[in-house]
């Protein structure tokens, strides 16, 4: 593999391409072949589709921190079903799970980014002068009013460490000499000492001063085998012990790479961030960039190491409002209407897949570090933990009527009942697919769920009481029908259940299993909310609908980004309304127009209204819970209605 990485770039090399990239083309299909294969490879491709029918993008996330594993270079994984790097399409991203990770900077413009470039004596020069107009051109294109580049005049360890502690710096980017030190078992990345020579900063060393720059989101090295590590623990490299210490997304080389690749590289990469682009699609696009600058395979030398799976690292402010500035697709506040105002920041509970309101306004969060966590949302006073033994990731909770349950529905399809009181199950069923749909009835007594399609109800003792197919065999038997099922609810009196199909229905299933009300979309509904006379949906054309019981349409939205949250307020005329760019748009139901918009820093989880006017809860993807007050507009107009 070094081989034919070297030969790709060796000015001496006369031979055609094709001979120095078989190996790794080669590598590639044999990679690709020991992981997607079989069911993996069904699931993948449905993934793949149903991103592109939702307009979403796809990221794969490695989690390469087994023996071996991280050495392997995977960016070279070759898609069967293309015939070409994964890589160059998809994301393909260094994910490490750490345990609480920072959630994303909410910052005041502008950007600050600080550059370090190394010029030890005993070192060959880098074209670190290049690389730096690279980069300051890229942000002056896109957003000279928002990032600010300041680049350090001396290259030492010192220097460094006095311009980190002082400032209040968002990005990092070294261009230095790096290695890996087998005997000390340590990354490391070369500056200069005070005299001049290269002195070398090892990867310990390197993290402490990341902990004293908590606003510190992003670095970027750009120095030789920044990201190698030895092959039995991948926190001995530079990257991976610097994202360990608290910096949400670190890239770094797992190679050697020349001058000119790296400038390339860097700089298609400043460019997409400055354009607004993801972490994790900034990499993918400067990849490209450098696979077709230089037809060389230093494309794959670049990776990014991420603390999550959040690739939306800062949460930008304007400087004067203080409010979030809507992103390029993002609705601005009606004309004369105020934004709401955050009230608080209720808790960090870090990455998180679902946030739920229940009864006392207590809130219930599922963590991707296998936690079920409950709070107050008026102040945010924590209530419990609870942690399954086997630590699986919840995906869902789902309250009943009475605060002291709370169920959870997990990666592996377990669901369990907790007892709040004495933070233990008082229920576990039993693995039930990857769906991820659950819904007590209002009275407690049933819980709803998805498993592959059908809707299964089960009683407080476990036992499943209902098992209803949701298509019938006629349209079963249609090809190319959508086997996927979303979003689900009991209906008003607990007797029918309401599910969200693939093809585009919402369905109302009594007892039977006999659809009794059919709602039609002209895509799949992803999300659902309901009152005592009219439900809402979320449709993936980017409507919300209002509809009768019925099955009568009421009003709509016109299309914008779909809605991944509905939630009713149980005391004045309204629906909440927050979409996948992290919008959240609050209604009026009676005059339908009034509407008012906050941006979150992250991709959306939850959305309710507490009691008794008590505002607006939100969670993100980030697990960044906050509580929100309601417009005066919206408790005017509720009052006069």
């Amino acid at each position: 593999m070094a081989i034919s990485l070297i030969k790709s770039y060796s000015p001496i090399i006369t031979r055609g391409e094709a001979s120095t990239e078989r190996p790794v083309r080669e590598f590639g299909k044999r990679l690709a072949h020991t992981l997607l294969r079989d069911e993996i490879s069904i699931q993948f491709d449905r993934c793949r589709n149903l991103a592109k029918s939702q307009g979403k993008s796809l990221r794969i996330l490695l989690r390469t921190n087994g023996p071996h594993v991280d050495r392997i270079p995977w960016e070279y994984l070759v898609d069967p079903s293309r015939d070409d790097y994964l890589a160059l399409r998809v994301p393909v991203v260094r994910y490490l799970r750490v345990m609480n990770p920072p959630p994303p900077l909410a910052l005041t413009l502008p950007l600050r980014v600080l550059g370090v470039s190394a010029r030890p004596s005993d070192l060959p020069p880098l074209e670190a002068e290049r690389e730096r107009e690279k980069i300051e051109r890229a942000f002056r294109q896109n957003s000279s009013d928002n990032v600010s580049v300041h680049w350090l005049s001396g290259d030492r360890w010192h220097d460094l460490a006095k311009e980190l502690r002082s400032g209040s710096w968002h990005v990092l980017h070294c261009v230095c000499h790096g290695g890996f030190d087998e005997e000390r078992n340590s990354g490391y990345i070369q500056l200069s000492g005070d005299d001049g020579a290269a002195r070398r900063l090892y990867a310990s060393d390197f993290d402490r001063l990341t902990t004293d720059s908590p606003s510190l989101r992003l670095i970027v090295l750009n120095a030789c085998e920044s990201a190698a590590s030895n092959s039995g623990d991948i926190y001995t490299s530079t990257a991976a012990n610097l994202v360990r210490a608290g910096v949400p997304a670190v890239v770094a080389m797992q190679y050697k790479i020349t001058d000119k690749a790296a400038f390339t590289f860097s700089s298609a990469f400043y460019e997409r961030i400055a354009e607004g682009s993801p972490v994790d699609k900034a990499v993918t696009l400067a990849r490209e960039e450098v696979k077709m600058t230089h037809s060389s395979l230093e494309w794959a030398t670049p990776v990014l190491i991420l603390a999550s799976d959040q690739t939306r690292i800062f949460s930008l402010q304007d400087s004067d409002a203080g409010h979030p500035v809507p992103g390029p697709g993002k609705p601005d506040p009606s004309p004369g209407r105020q934004p709401a105002k955050r009230l608080r920041l209720l808790a960090e509970v870090g990455p998180c897949s679902h946030v739920a309101l229940g009864p006392s306004n207590w809130l219930a969060t599922a963590c991707a570090d296998g936690v079920v966590r409950v709070f107050d949302g008026t102040d945010g006073r924590p209530v419990c933990q609870c942690m399954p033994i086997q630590r699986e990731e919840p995906v869902r909770v789902a309250w009943s009527p009475w605060r002291r349950n709370v169920a959870s529905r997990h990666r592996d399809g377990t669901i369990i009942v907790w007892d709040l009181e004495t933070r233990r199950h008082v229920l576990v069923i039993g693995p039930g697919g990857q769906d991820d749909s659950l819904a007590f009835s209002s009275d407690g007594r049933w819980l709803a769920l998805t498993a592959g399609d059908h809707v299964q109800v089960y009683d407080v003792r476990g036992a499943r009481v209902r098992d209803l197919p949701v298509w019938s065999r006629e349209e079963a038997c249609r090809p190319g029908q959508p086997r996927i099922l979303g979003p689900i609810a009991f209906a008003p009196g607990d007797r029918h259940v309401v599910v969200a199909c693939g093809d585009g229905l919402v369905r109302q299933l009594n007892v039977q299993g006999r659809v009794v009300t059919r709602w039609p979309h002209p895509l799949p509904v992803s999300s659902l909310a309901f009152t005592a006379d009219r439900l809402a949906t979320g449709c993936l054309d980017g409507r919300v609908r209002l509809w009768s019981w019925e099955g009568h349409p009421l009003q709509h939205t016109d299309p914008a980004r779909h809605a991944a949250h509905l939630a009713f307020s149980a005391d004045l005329p309204l629906l909440a309304i927050a979409d996948d760019d992290g919008n959240v748009v609050v209604r009026d139901l009676v005059g339908w127009n009034a509407t008012t918009a906050t941006s979150l820093a992250s991709r959306p989880t939850g959305l309710a209204f507490l009691d008794c006017r008590g505002g607006l809860v939100t969670g993100t993807r980030a697990g960044v819970v906050e509580r929100w007050s309601l417009p005066e507009w919206t408790t005017a107009e509720g009052s006069a209605s």
